[in-house]
């Protein structure tokens, strides 16, 4: 098992301002092109119980419907500050997440899998997608758990896993050497992934799921996050989903309880560096 290392109070602060600064340039982006974001996981959380960042978090989730994030993805292909990146799974052939990452540049970040990706990893903001699930049960049945391998044998292709328990880790270590001596490529595993995420993008469906984040996540309807609401979060006003309290309700439960004492942390990454920041 890796050793968790913790943080202290002051690198976490100096964690966050900088998250910030990558916050603030992706609202100015969205402002300037018209997509729509909303605040997510923790930090909606943040936002709700505490309008800033839970006091022990370090990092930044967003998400966005899949055409706004295409939408984005293209944008910043084309014209972005040359001091931020963005990460996806498509453009980064070592990148091993299915969502996208807005990353600050000059910066280091180092998780535990650092050593096994191409790039060097720096601070970033997660950027979720919501991707549509269709009407028909059964259809969405099999839609959501095919989904769901799909995410996991694509991540499990590209990182080997250490810290898990020995049974998950005889899995993923499986996945993950079956694919090196299969004439498979990772990069055609996340280009299915997406294709598979994206089957009812064009069809009339009422309700979204985020497969990147956490596969079979409770699902929501298109209504529970629109009309945007705006509310403060540290300085600044950001958006978050309309019906806010049923959708992290679904996934947190009594969301506004606070956690046992022991149980108010995040594991800090195994290097960090803000570099001029």
């Amino acid at each position: 098992m890796i050793k968790e290392k913790r943080y202290d109070d002051e690198t976490l602060k100096h964690q966050q301002q900088v998250s910030m600064k990558i916050l603030n340039y992706l609202i100015k982006i969205c402002e300037e092109n018209n997509l729509t974001y909303f605040l997510y996981g923790g930090t909606l959380i943040g936002a709700v119980r505490h309008q800033g960042f839970v006091p022990w978090d370090d990092d930044i989730d967003v998400i966005m419907f899949r055409e706004d994030f295409e939408k984005l993805n293209k944008i910043l292909e084309k014209n972005i500050d040359d001091k931020y990146r963005f990460m996806n799974c498509l453009n980064e052939e070592t990148y091993h997440y299915t969502w996208g990452r807005l990353m600050l540049k000059n910066t280091i970040f180092k998780e535990w899998w650092a050593d096994q990706v191409d790039y060097e990893p720096n601070i970033y903001i997660d950027i979720f997608i919501l991707d549509n699930i269709p009407n028909n049960k059964f259809k969405r049945f099999i839609h959501r758990w095919t989904c769901y391998f799909l995410n996991m044998i694509s991540s499990y292709s590209l990182i080997k896993h250490e810290n898990d328990s020995k049974i998950k880790k005889i899995i993923q270590q499986t996945v993950y050497y079956t694919i090196k001596v299969l004439p498979i490529s990772p990069d055609s595993i996340r280009k299915k992934c997406v294709k598979s995420f994206t089957k009812y993008q064009n069809e009339n469906c009422e309700e979204v799921c985020d497969f990147p984040s956490s596969g079979i996540m409770p699902i929501s309807f298109k209504t529970d996050w629109f009309p945007v609401k705006k509310v403060k979060f540290e300085d600044i006003e950001v958006n978050i989903p309309n019906n806010y309290d049923k959708i992290l309700k679904l996934e947190y439960g009594e969301y506004m309880e606070l956690p046992p004492e022991e149980d108010r942390f995040r594991p800090a990454p195994e290097e960090i560096d803000f570099g001029e920041y």
